[in-house]
């Protein structure tokens, strides 16, 4: 009987540490959204300047369209530096989860044999 209840916590654990995971990969696939989003926007910049110079336009108008054009730019280069950096973040997270997970997995036979189709490690390969 406290040999199921163990495997039961084990099994609790097991499954809490798959959901953070499983959080952490949905985490990283919105700051990879962000990524490309901001490069996306800092890039953009360059061909719509281009354009708008051979307009002949006012002055004013030219300097109100650089300093809007400059923002944007700064905009988009911090949305991609922010989002590197929390994507690293949680990439370390997301290490320390898997070798948790490994430490369970490793811990009980019944844990191996019921996970053992299911959850490959990256040092396993």
């Amino acid at each position: 009987m406290i040999e199921k209840n163990n495997e039961r916590d084990i099994l609790a654990r097991m499954r809490t540490l798959l959901a953070l995971e499983r959080n952490y990969l949905a985490e990283e696939r919105t700051h990879l959204a962000e990524f490309r989003t901001g490069l996306s926007i800092s890039l953009i910049v360059a061909p719509i300047s281009l354009f708008f110079i051979t307009l002949e336009i006012n002055l004013l108008l030219y300097f109100i369209f650089c300093v809007f054009m400059g923002t944007i730019t700064v905009w988009g280069i911090w949305m991609v530096f922010s989002s590197h950096s929390k994507l690293i973040k949680i990439k370390k997270r997301k290490k320390v989860v898997q070798s948790r997970e490994k430490q369970i997995f490793n811990s009980s036979e019944v844990i191996r044999e019921l996970f053992d189709d299911c959850i490959v490690f990256e040092d396993d390969h």
